[in-house]
């Protein structure tokens, strides 16, 4: 894998990790109830399901790699259009309604929950593994940004490893800014402009997965 992919991967990677899901969600929550230190454990219960689901991914890339650039471009397609969907759904979907103890625990000012390591975690590994989908977004972004002239192994390695830090890293980002954002956006009707800039995000990392070439190897194919 060349440096000029890994850091284009990189750059498609900081863009997705950026719009909230559930996970940054759950981080969110967990900070505002406990606080951003022990959410470093919500974080990481987020991250070990991720390895677990892109290990299942990779089981079927050797296939994928041994075939032609069209198999690539259809691959490809399928992952610009998981994205571009989930884009679209989260840009147009209406706020949910108010729960009133939500809205009780978002403005609350001080004081904090005592917070159970292991709930901590399992509920962010129970949040992350419950979304089947992020296996098929696996196994449809990786194929774009490895070599089949190369091993597999060391190049699933490292692009495991830099989506973990920087989902991790979005993770704790979100939380530590939750107990401060989160009130003021929830007074101003914020939730339909989270909404809005989550799409936005993800039908741009859409655009830009389309306009990844397939690897050198198959440029000779037709």
């Amino acid at each position: 894998m060349s440096l000029h992919i890994w850091i284009s991967f990189c750059a498609l990677v900081a863009l997705m990790v950026s719009a909230p899901g559930p996970s940054v969600l759950i981080g969110m929550s967990h900070s505002m109830r406990y606080g951003p230190v022990p959410t470093l454990l919500t974080a990481l219960g987020d991250v070990t399901a991720n390895m677990i689901q892109m290990i299942i991914a990779a089981v079927g890339l050797g296939a994928i790699l041994a075939t032609s650039a069209t198999a690539f471009q259809a691959v490809k397609w399928v992952g610009v259009a998981f994205l571009l969907a989930m884009g679209l759904v989260a840009f147009f979907r209406k706020p949910a309604a108010g729960n009133p103890k939500n809205d009780i625990e978002t403005n609350k000012v001080a004081g904090r929950e005592p917070a159970r390591p292991f709930k901590m975690f399992s509920q962010g590994f129970l949040v992350a593994a419950g979304n089947p989908k992020a296996i098929a977004f696996f196994g449809a972004l990786f194929p774009q940004f490895i070599d089949a002239t190369h091993p597999l192994m060391p190049q699933l390695v490292v692009l495991g490893v830099t989506f973990v830090i920087f989902d991790y890293t979005a993770v704790m980002v979100y939380a530590a800014a939750a107990s401060r954002i989160t009130p003021w956006v929830t007074r101003h009707g914020g939730n339909r402009a989270i909404g809005r800039f989550s799409g936005g995000v993800l039908i741009i990392a859409a655009m830009l997965l389309s306009l990844i070439d397939a690897p050198g190897s198959f440029a000779g194919e037709k």
